[in-house]
């Protein structure tokens, strides 16, 4: 009988598959256990089941484990796994990059329709009034399609079949192809998870892979208790040279991991932060910027009761004198911030002059100019996003004498900066003096 591996299971579960005669082991991740331990599944493993119902911790865990489980698929194995709740990284640091997979939760889980007809579709069919989770795994919608392309050359795995999908459309239980494996991603079946397993291995499996569930009588002569010396010695370095590659990787994965929160995290709300976390962003933006004098407004008036208006006081002068003189003698900028869906209203416009007009009449200072920064279209790509504003915006803006640039110019700036394409003082000297819409040459 074939070696079965169960991955986050229950040890009644093993039990009870064991108590049939099913040839099965279980483990548990690093992420179930907390103990931070590689996973190689047994030698002669040919099927994993696997329970993807996990917390979102831990994406450096298990970096590194995937060849052996690519192993297993190349050489005509079964992977199976049940998403619960996870993060994309509990399947691909397991089981490595899966092309276009997007995992986003499925609000109406047990609706599922145009399954495939296969027996795995069957299966789905038997089940489906049993599923309690599940993911939208990618994007298309495209109903006529049943199966995914894979650019060229960009994976390993080299066919991805729609099993099934839900009410918008899109895949919810997909089969991919690796060497002369399987890989199921399917929904999770809660406590039926066990039963789903049942009817695989009695049922799916044994017609799709039979070469799996054949006996072998001289399976044994694989036991290393028969190796010579040489062999032994040659699968030790192969298991050495694994254990120093996944070290290094998670080495690396946690420092990238930390870099992004210390470095990264905070430019990133740069592009999809609102409200008070874009102002905190936009305050580190521009301290990082070393502007010589950054206000937060509402923090300047915070013992007085006024209406604030605008977010930001970029100032010029940081030398001497209180922020109040400064406020009455330096060359300031307001910065006004707003975000949305769409493109910027007119609104936000009226308010950049009317709040302008205001505070040059309150500090008898004409040395201003207004600012907009926008993190408009919040919810694209920053890599496609249109211009949000329109002509006749930008042309009154250079008539008014302020400027408009949304937070994405100013994230990528601020990365052409890191790369040394262009200086923070070319980038605030572009921020004062440019009208209308900004962007930056570098």
């Amino acid at each position: 009988m074939a070696k079965i591996l169960l991955i986050d299971f229950s040890a009644e579960e093993i039990k009870q598959l064991q108590a049939e005669k099913w040839d099965v082991e279980g483990v548990e991740t690093s992420w179930k256990s907390g103990r931070i331990q590689s996973l190689v599944p047994p030698l002669d493993c040919r099927l994993v089941f696997y329970q993807l119902n996990l917390g979102d911790s831990g994406s450096g865990l298990h970096v590194g484990d995937s060849p052996n489980f690519e192993a297993i698929l190349l050489d005509g194995g079964v992977i199976v796994c049940f998403l619960g709740a996870g993060e994309q990284f509990h399947l691909t640091n397991l089981f490595g990059p899966i092309p276009g997979l997007k995992l986003e939760v499925n609000k109406r889980p047990a609706f599922i329709h145009n399954i495939s007809d296969s027996p795995i579709g069957r299966l789905l069919e038997d089940f489906s009034s049993q599923i309690m989770k599940s993911y939208e795994i990618f994007e298309n919608e495209d109903e006529k399609t049943s199966f995914l392309s894979i650019p060229e050359g960009e994976s390993t795995y080299h066919q991805i079949e729609i099993l099934a999908r839900n009410y918008r459309r899109r895949p919810v239980a997909a089969c991919l192809r690796k060497g002369r494996g399987y890989l199921f991603l399917l929904p999770w079946f809660g406590q039926n998870n066990i039963e789903v397993v049942r009817a695989m291995l009695r049922q799916t499996l044994p017609p799709l892979v039979p070469h799996v569930f054949e006996e072998n009588p001289f399976a044994w002569i694989e036991s290393p208790e028969y190796y010579f010396p040489s062999l032994k010695s040659v699968f030790q370095q192969i298991q050495e040279e694994i254990e120093r590659h996944r070290e290094t990787i998670f080495r690396l994965r946690n420092q990238a991991e930390e870099l992004k929160r210390t470095e990264q995290e905070m430019f990133f709300q740069l592009l999809t932060g609102q409200n008070e976390r874009l102002k905190k962003a936009l305050l580190h933006a521009f301290n990082y910027l070393e502007w010589p004098l950054v206000v937060d407004v509402d923090e300047y008036w915070k013992r007085v009761i006024r209406i604030k208006e605008e977010d930001i006081w970029l100032i010029d002068n940081a030398e001497g004198k209180t922020v109040e003189e400064k406020l009455r003698t330096s060359p300031i900028i307001l910065v006004i911030i707003r975000s949305g869906l769409a493109s910027a209203p007119e609104s936000d416009l009226i308010s950049l002059q009317k709040f302008k007009a205001r505070r040059m009449q309150e500090f008898d200072n004409t040395k201003m100019k207004a600012l907009l920064v926008g993190n408009y279209y919040f919810r694209q790509d920053a890599r496609a996003r249109p211009n949000p504003f329109t002509q006749e915006q930008i042309e009154e803006a250079i008539a008014d004498g302020n400027g408009l640039i949304t937070t994405a110019e100013l994230f990528w700036a601020i990365k052409a900066e890191k790369e040394g394409k262009i200086s923070k003082e070319a980038i605030k000297e572009t921020i004062r003096q440019k009208k209308g819409l900004i962007n930056f040459n570098y």
